[in-house]
C-alpha cells in the first residue's frame, strides 16, 4: 500500500487521538466513550476521499479499546505518511536567489515528511519558508523583528501560543499588486521560530497557502 496520508492530515489524526485518550482516562461512562470514538472516527475518515477498504481499515479507530493501543495505531499510520517533495541545495539557492551568502539548512537532517521547509539564517535574522502548491514552489522571506514584549502570541500556521522566543513577529516584504513597477509592501505575522516543531503541529495548510499566495501576489 502506497503512502496516502499528508503530514498535516497525520497531525490532525494525532490531535484527534489525543482527544480519544482524554476520553478513556477521564470518562467513566463506556457509552459516552463509544459515541466519542465514533465521532472521532468519522472526522478522520472525512479527511479523505476515495479510500480503499485497506486504507479504511488502517484508519479505523473503533478497534482501539484502551489508551495503550494509541501509540501502536499512530506508528502503523506513520508508515503511510508523506510530506512535501525534498528540496536540493541548488533548488533552495535558486528560490532565494536575492539572498547573498545564504546559510542553508542541513538537508540530511531535514525530516522527509515536512509540511513545509523552514529554516533560519541567524546572521541575516531571517526565517525562510518554502512550500509546494500544485507543483509550484513558493517562497517567503521573513525578517525577524526585535521585540521587548513578553506577551504570548499565536503562530499563524499551527496556532501554537508562545512567547517571543518561540513565536516571533516577522515582516515579509513582497511585491505589490500595484501596477507601478518596483512597488512593494510588507506583511506582518506571528510564526514559530522552530519550523521542525511547527511541522509536527500544523493540521491544515489553508492559512499557510493563503499567506504564501498573498506574499507572492497570487490571486
Amino acid at each position: 500500500m502506497k503512502s496516502f496520508i499528508k503530514k498535516q492530515e497525520y497531525n490532525y489524526i494525532k490531535k484527534c487521538l489525543y482527544d480519544l485518550n482524554n476520553s478513556f482516562r477521564n470518562c467513566l461512562d463506556s457509552n459516552i466513550i463509544k459515541v466519542n470514538k465514533s465521532c472521532i472516527n468519522e472526522k478522520i475518515l472525512n479527511l479523505f476521499t476515495n479510500l480503499s477498504e485497506q486504507e479504511k481499515n488502517l484508519l479505523d479507530i473503533t478497534k482501539i479499546t484502551e489508551p495503550s493501543y494509541i501509540n501502536n495505531y499512530l506508528s502503523n499510520l506513520d508508515q503511510y505518511v508523506y510530506g512535501m517533495p525534498a528540496l536540493t541545495s541548488t533548488q533552495i539557492i535558486k528560490l532565494f536567489k536575492k539572498e547573498k551568502n545564504l546559510k542553508l539548512p542541513d538537508l540530511d537532517k531535514q525530516n522527509s515528511k515536512n509540511v513545509y521547509l523552514g529554516f533560519i539564517d541567524k546572521s541575516k535574522k531571517k526565517l525562510f519558508v518554502a512550500y509546494n502548491i500544485n507543483g509550484t514552489l513558493l517562497k517567503m522571506t521573513c525578517r525577524i523583528l526585535d521585540s521587548n514584549s513578553k506577551n504570548t502570541h499565536k503562530c499563524a500556521l499551527c496556532n501554537t501560543v508562545g512567547g517571543p522566543n518561540k513565536v516571533a513577529f516577522v515582516s515579509c516584504v513582497c511585491k505589490s499588486g500595484n501596477s507601478k513597477k518596483g512597488s512593494y509592501r510588507s506583511i506582518g505575522l506571528h510564526i514559530c521560530l522552530d519550523s521542525k516543531k511547527c511541522n509536527e503541529r500544523i493540521v491544515s495548510t489553508e492559512k499557510l497557502e493563503k499567506i504564501l499566495k498573498d506574499v507572492n501576489n497570487i490571486k
